[in-house]
């Protein structure tokens, strides 16, 4: 790479699949003081393309780019803790992801944090599926792997090697790992019960979209796996937890089936709302906070008084934990009152043959007194549309008290999602708005 020309500062994006390479390469642009970018790989080339010349690299990286052995000196680099040593792309639920500015501090700070809390530790086995340009998957099993000096397995972080993921566990007797939601619920469909040992596994940890009661609990019973699911906060903008349960405590669940996303990690302050009738934006205060979006306007930056504001709504209970409704714009509005969409989700997620849901409202009309709410499924190969739509309203209305005034089946991959698997209401609502979405039948 210093032959390409990557001094210090440099920025470097890294389009590489998940594996050894990958992690090579992350290591020599820090070695140079360079700061990384990931980029996923497999995004449609345009997507690719607009990712990298957002970031302005001196040098892309590529599985084809030639990288052979140079004679290149090198020094140490002089970079401080306050430089950039990672562009960070966020989720871009409510439009083109930005580059969070991680810099030396944050990343030092995060890791430092989760071993002092025991969340990770030294003589820990990590077994990876996330891929690298997720924060979850860079954070905690590229760069905590080096920090702690535990060996790290990676598997290809696609749906079809889920069971090898969990079968890599047993295997190599891991004791950490981590995935999304939408992974350990479809680990619980497709890993035979008794096909894995999981024993050696001390924490699977859950996070990057809304953690779901019925998720854990189907993964834990099927795979014999009692209490290994931590539920946790985080996003890219603190560079990746913010909060975590704790071991040895029960699933905690608040009275509309909100998960308890436990604690702050050490030296991380938060504020929420005070309860689940008064939640409010959460916001971050600590090290591990970013510096900033890459190129950003002032008005564009969600850092005020030192607080982190994160879009995202919530509350902290009595003792402390916090529970994450969703994202503010994604909130449903009904006769005053504020509702996950998860809630309705849930409910949809309980009827056979739903296989993806997502819950958007829209502004009341033609003389409604409160807003129209619209489930959107995606059903399972072989599922009967007319069936399962009747089953999704009456399953909504017994756990919410109220019918959505449609229910919408789309397309397969007909739902707007992230590159890393997130809902993007927005987009979705916009989509039912203009009669765009790819959809197979609509309920009144």
């Amino acid at each position: 790479m210093a032959a390409h020309g990557v001094r210090a500062r440099d920025r470097v994006a890294l389009v590489l699949p998940s594996g050894l390479e990958f992690v090579t390469c992350f290591w020599a642009i820090q070695l140079l003081g360079a700061t990384a970018c990931a980029v996923n790989p497999y995004m449609p080339e345009p997507a690719i393309r607009r990712r990298v010349s957002s970031v302005a690299p001196t040098l892309s990286v590529t599985a084809t780019t030639e990288l052979p052995a140079a004679d290149a000196r090198l020094t140490d680099p002089a970079v401080g803790e306050g430089d950039p040593a990672i562009l960070q792309l966020t989720s871009g639920t409510e439009g083109e992801p930005q580059a969070a500015v991680i810099t030396h501090r944050n990343t030092l700070a995060q890791i430092r944090s989760m071993a002092s809390a025991g969340y990770v530790r030294e003589g820990d086995v990590l077994v990876d599926w996330i891929p690298p340009w997720h924060d979850m998957g860079l954070h905690l099993f590229v760069v905590g792997a080096v920090y702690l000096g535990t060996p790290c397995f990676v598997v290809e972080p696609a749906i079809r090697n889920i069971p090898e993921w969990l079968a890599t566990v047993g295997r190599v007797g891991g004791t950490f790992t981590a995935a999304p939601d939408f992974a350990y619920r479809l680990a619980s469909r497709m890993v035979p019960a008794g096909s894995v040992d999981l024993s050696s596994l001390r924490t699977a940890a859950s996070g990057g979209e809304p953690v779901r009661r019925s998720t854990i609990e189907a993964f834990e019973e099927r795979l014999g796996a009692p209490g290994r699911v931590l539920p946790g906060y985080g996003l890219a903008e603190a560079t990746l937890g913010v909060t975590t349960a704790t071991h040895g405590e029960e699933l905690v669940v608040d009275g509309r089936g909100n998960v308890s996303c436990g604690w702050p990690f050490p030296g991380l302050e938060v504020s929420a709302g005070s309860a689940l009738e008064r939640p409010g934006e959460i916001l971050v205060r600590g090290e591990t906070v970013f510096a900033g979006y890459l190129d950003a306007p002032d008005g564009q930056r969600p850092l005020r008084d030192g607080w982190l504001h994160t879009g995202d709504e919530g509350y902290l209970d009595a003792d402390g934990r916090l529970y994450v409704l969703g994202r503010q714009r994604a909130m449903l509005k009904r006769a005053g009152a504020v509702i996950a969409p998860r809630e309705l989700e849930d409910a949809a997620y309980e009827v056979d043959g739903v296989r993806y849901a997502a819950a958007v409202s829209h502004p009341p009309r033609g003389g409604q007194a409160s807003e129209i709410v619209t489930v959107v499924l995606e059903v399972e190969d072989g599922a009967s549309s007319q069936a399962v739509e009747p089953a999704v309203t009456a399953a909504v209305e017994s756990a919410v008290g109220f019918a959505p005034h449609r229910v919408v089946v789309a397309e397969r991959r007909g739902i707007p999602r992230t590159d890393n698997g997130k809902t993007r209401y927005d987009r979705l609502r916009a989509l039912l708005e203009s009669n765009e979405l790819p959809a197979t039948t609509r309920s009144a």
